[in-house]
């Protein structure tokens, strides 16, 4: 009975310490696989992720009809679940400015799982009936910053209303 206490015991300080040294994912599976799994409606997706300090955390989805979610949840002005209606113009401004940075050229991600505390930023454009997205979360290209920019305007543009309800993840 000892023995096998002992063997349960060894067992699980050589699991624990094992973990120890596997690097955690930083970004939420459920928000890769959001985008990953973009109905052909969508037109846009942007996520900010968690950081250790008071970084913005939300989500937009703008399809393309121009009806638009958004979804904030930490260090935002808006908490909890909104819609709006996103005009042809807004949406055609976002793509020319990632048409004029080469988004669709980018690589899929911009990551070092060695470096921490640093937000992910997850955007999704459908063009030309094709989805490209990028994770960016370390040393991703400057140019981002503009499509960043221009997606955080196209939000506070809009006529945001509640919409009930919150999938928190």
């Amino acid at each position: 009975m000892r023995f096998g206490i002992f063997i349960c015991l060894i067992s699980l300080l050589f699991a624990c310490s094992s973990k120890k040294n596997q690097v955690q994912p930083v970004v939420s599976t459920a928000a890769v696989t959001r985008v990953e799994e973009m109905v052909s409606d969508t037109m846009l997706y942007y996520s900010r992720g968690a950081c250790f300090g008071m970084c913005p955390i939300f989500e937009l989805t703008v399809m393309k009809d121009g009806r638009a979610v958004y979804l904030g949840k930490n260090h935002v002005d808006r908490i909890g679940r909104f819609q709006a209606m996103v005009s042809y113009t807004d949406v055609q401004q976002v793509l020319s400015k990632a048409n004029e940075i080469g988004y669709f050229e980018l690589k899929s991600v911009y990551d070092n799982e060695n470096v921490h505390d640093l937000p992910d930023i997850i955007t999704g454009i459908s063009h030309e009936g094709k989805l490209h997205r990028v994770r960016n979360r370390y040393k991703g290209p400057a140019a981002l910053r503009m499509l960043y920019t221009e997606m955080d305007s196209l939000i506070e543009r809009q006529d945001w209303k509640p919409s009930g309800g919150s999938r928190q993840e």
